[in-house]
């Protein structure tokens, strides 16, 4: 039986077929020319920022917490006069946007003139009573005054 086997391996041997050598050199051209160090090093680097940039997302929106030491500001008293609001009149005598101005900023205006029935006013105004008196007496050419 020995023999066959011998007699087999004497058949068909072929020099360096067996080469240890040549056999690596087979194996190594068989690998794949696109990947190479610097694919390889680029892929690697673009994990880690991958990675980098979503820790950095989740933990944001994760573990994010309002800051304690935050100030909240209340106003101080406001007077009356400065407060802003929104006021309409439509062709209306003196005294009635007087009574207006009263009403919806809750502060006395004085120094009307004495005619005034005389004068109408047509105004949208958004602000505080003392800038829409100043208006007023800018349009009408009067010379009224809040009390304070």
């Amino acid at each position: 039986m020995d023999n066959k086997n011998i007699n087999y391996i004497t058949k068909h041997y072929k020099e360096g077929l067996f080469d240890v050598e040549s056999a690596l050199l087979r194996i190594k051209q068989s690998a794949p020319k696109w990947w190479t160090r610097s694919r390889i090093a680029a892929a690697c680097i673009g994990a880690v920022v991958l990675t980098a940039t979503a820790a950095v997302f989740v933990h944001k929106s994760y573990f994010w917490q309002p800051a304690n030491d935050t100030e909240i500001i209340q106003p101080t008293n406001i007077p009356a006069s400065e407060i802003i609001r929104s006021i309409d009149f439509e062709n209306a005598p003196l005294p009635t946007v007087v009574q207006k101005i009263r009403e919806v900023y809750g502060v006395e205006v004085t120094d009307m003139p004495a005619d005034a029935s005389e004068y109408s006013l047509s105004l949208h105004y958004v602000g505080s009573a003392t800038d829409l008196v100043e208006t007023i007496n800018d349009i009408l050419d009067t010379d009224m005054k809040i009390q304070e």
